[in-house]
């Protein structure tokens, strides 16, 4: 069982080492870097496990990806953690406007928006991504399959090449950790 997860992640490893991930993993390292500097933040967004992807990245760039090496917190905000607005407004007016509600009202120009579905067609995140597009919030889409619409919207898209959910989001973490990691050395903000 095991040993068939280890052999599914080599051969999508294998698939994305052959492919364009490294320039957008760097474009995105460039656009966070750029976006921090000028006191701007990262809005995180995704249902489900990806929810749980928003607030364990937000929670690398609020705190540190490494305890050892302390340094000064970036502005990150999962949008998936407020319950009271998440039940308030899911409850008087569903799910489809849910994040996009809250880039509408918390994004500003020169925010970055990390936008997670795996299928790439959850319609929540599909709306939040075009919400921050009218108010010039960059986009980073992580989804998997063929990328669905999430990925032609996005202005940057790391698309797994995969249809497992569990292998899309171990991918997504992998690529979380590896933009997290190379931001704090583009920024050398590190305290010894």
């Amino acid at each position: 069982m095991l040993r068939h997860a280890i052999d599914e992640l080599k051969i999508i490893l294998n698939k994305i080492e052959s492919s364009n991930f490294d320039n957008s993993v760097r474009n995105t390292v460039d656009i966070l870097g750029n976006a921090f500097r000028s006191n701007n933040k990262l809005l995180l967004i995704g249902n489900g496990g990806s929810a749980a992807e928003a607030q364990h990245m937000a929670a690398e760039y609020t705190a540190t990806l490494y305890s050892k090496n302390f340094r000064k917190g970036y502005p990150a905000i999962a949008l998936t953690t407020d319950t009271s607005f998440i039940t308030a407004w899911s409850n008087d007016f569903g799910l489809e406007e849910l994040f996009a509600r809250q880039v509408r009202t918390l994004g500003c120009q020169g925010d970055i928006l990390f936008a997670y579905s795996t299928s790439g067609n959850s319609a929540n995140i599909i709306k939040a991504v075009e919400e921050a597009q009218t108010k010039s919030i960059l986009t980073v889409g992580f989804c998997g399959n063929d990328g669905g619409n999430l990925a032609q919207i996005c202005d940057v898209a790391f698309v797994v090449p995969s249809k497992s959910t569990a292998r899309i989001q171990e991918i997504h973490t992998l690529l979380g950790h590896t933009i997290c990691g190379q931001v704090e050395n583009l920024l050398g903000d590190i305290v010894k």
